[in-house]
């Protein structure tokens, strides 16, 4: 029960948009771990400006969420 309470703690010391920009992060690192091996279909050239677009994505929502909550306070 007490690491419920020191989990708390640690989640109200980050703010929201660094944790979505981490999440975020490991999904996409997750999906291009997995299936871009497996896509035979694409040049490695494609893979690659996926892969790369789709960190710069996270990026970009993670800056404007960053600027929002800015904002807000």
């Amino acid at each position: 029960m007490r690491w419920m309470h020191y989990l708390c703690i640690m989640m109200k010391k980050y703010k929201k948009p660094l944790w979505t920009c981490i999440l975020l992060l490991v999904y996409v690192t997750g999906m291009a771990i997995y299936f871009v091996p497996r896509n035979t279909e694409m040049s490695v050239t494609e893979k690659t400006v996926a892969i790369v677009m789709s960190y710069l994505l996270v990026v970009i929502v993670g800056g404007v969420m960053l600027i929002r909550e800015k904002l807000r306070t």
